[in-house]
């Protein structure tokens, strides 16, 4: 339920920043700002959506606090359907903590995470759909996850799932149609719903096939650098990187722990880990690290196994070939740019598929190739033909996957030549499962945990 108080919250992220945004949203938005706002043209008119300068000052009036820039957006035109007031200030961490210090002074309560974005939900600015990208906005890790993001926003999903609720409605129709006039309508009449039965399959199957590929957009795929020590791998992960995330030494057994690093390839986000060495443990710490690079290997979207091309491949070297010959693997031999000491053949012998580049980490030659293969060998989808609507969120997978099943059991039911109270049913049900996709039809503590996980000033 929508309360009828003002909350406020700083809308920029912590820390310091050249402006900062503290945002109000309630019926006394405007009354709260005029005790503390103090406009440079004192007869201005507060005309809905102007930016108006002036001064923060304290409630008692004895403190200048900053000086800012205020708008106001009067409701129903406002994000949230309310008033709505934005104060633009400087980015001192302390100005922002001291403006809504007076805002709470004033009347205002701290609003919740996500309490603004859930109040444009419940004044029906925004679906729920449009709600949830909001968060998957403010936080894409790549160029395609803002535009999925952006569509949702637009409102792509809320479209897509309108439609298809849509042509629900008028099977149903049908279907209860039967029910009441059975006497009057044949078996065959009754199997006219197959068509449209078969796009609502079809349609729910793309969209819910779409989730791997926005996934791999969202949140990238994971890499693994693995191989014995000394062979490269910190500097393979610094030079990908373009920083010197890991220490590099000639002394082995060097990386203990996971070192991380994330680039983006192709708009794909890359998550790289370099792994401790695997080599037989010199002491219980070392072994530790082997362990935990073992453990990663598992849950890997690909591997690479990073060999040294100068030095003769050792017994330690194939262990690791056979151990990732299940997986999905790349092999990169490094140091090329000193003499090769053995041919790519010999690892043929353990690695059928060949899957073979020549790299040196060191000077940074064919890393574009091996960045390109990464992508390649790691990203199976043919994300080039995904459709133009894309889902990133398993709330909206589950609610399409349950009403997908709905929708094969009203077939069945139809097919069998059941009581069409069943297939009415499946579809009823079927038609809940959508609406929990734009919140038509939601659970109020399913919505609190939502939207509890966005950010206080959104």
């Amino acid at each position: 339920m929508l309360k009828q108080d003002t909350i406020a919250a700083i809308a920029t992220p912590s820390g310091t920043g050249g402006v900062g945004i503290i945002r109000i949203s309630g019926p006394a938005s405007e009354k709260i700002a005029r005790l503390i706002f103090h406009p440079s043209r004192p007869d201005c008119e507060w005309v809905s959506h102007r930016l108006y300068h002036g001064d923060i000052v304290s409630i008692d009036g004895r403190t200048i606090l900053d000086e800012v820039l205020v708008s106001l957006m009067r409701r129903p035109h406002s994000f949230t359907g309310e008033d709505v007031l934005e104060i633009n200030c400087h980015g001192s961490p302390v100005i922002m903590q001291a403006i809504l210090s007076q805002l709470m002074q004033a009347g205002c309560r701290l609003a919740r995470p996500g309490e603004f974005s859930q109040r444009a939900f419940l004044n029906g600015r925004v679906d729920l759909s449009q709600a949830e990208a909001l968060a998957a906005l403010v936080g894409a890790r790549s160029e395609k996850t803002c535009a999925i993001g952006l569509a949702h926003l637009k409102g792509a999903l809320k479209a897509e799932i309108e439609n298809m609720r849509s042509l629900l409605v008028e099977v149903l129709a049908v279907t209860e149609t039967s029910i009441d006039f059975a006497e009057d309508i044949s078996g065959r009449e009754a199997l006219e719903i197959m068509p449209q039965l078969t796009t609502l399959t079809q349609r729910l199957q793309a969209l819910i096939a779409s989730y791997q590929t926005a996934r791999i957009y969202a949140e990238g795929i994971n890499v693994i650098i693995t191989g014995k020590p000394n062979v490269g791998k910190s500097s393979l992960l610094n030079t990908m990187t373009g920083k010197n995330k890991a220490i590099v030494t000639d002394i082995p057994g060097t990386t203990r722990d996971l070192i991380t690093g994330t680039i983006d390839i192709n708009g794909i986000p890359v998550n790289l880990v370099d792994t401790a060495g695997i080599r037989k443990p010199q002491n219980s710490i070392e072994k530790a690290g082997v362990d935990l690079a073992w453990e990663n290997l598992a849950s890997a979207d690909l591997v690479i196994v990073l060999l040294d091309g100068s030095k003769p491949l050792t017994e330690e070297d194939k262990e690791i070939c056979n151990g990732i010959a299940a997986k999905n693997y790349l092999v990169a031999v490094n140091k090329t740019d000193l003499p090769s000491s053995w041919e790519p053949a010999e690892i043929n012998k353990m690695l059928p598929e060949g899957r073979i580049l020549k790299i040196s980490a060191k000077f940074g030659r064919g890393i574009e190739d091996l960045k390109n293969m990464i992508v390649s060998y790691a990203v199976t989808d043919h994300i080039d033909n995904a459709g133009e609507v894309m889902i990133t969120n398993m709330r909206h997978k589950a609610a399409l996957e349950k009403a997908l099943g709905n929708i094969k059991k009203a077939k069945e039911n139809t097919i069998c030549g059941m009581s069409p109270e069943f297939s009415a049913f499946d579809l009823r049900e079927a038609m809940d499962n959508l609406d929990e996709i734009t919140g038509r039809r939601i659970d109020d503590a399913v919505l609190d945990k939502i939207f509890s996980s966005f950010c206080i000033g959104k």
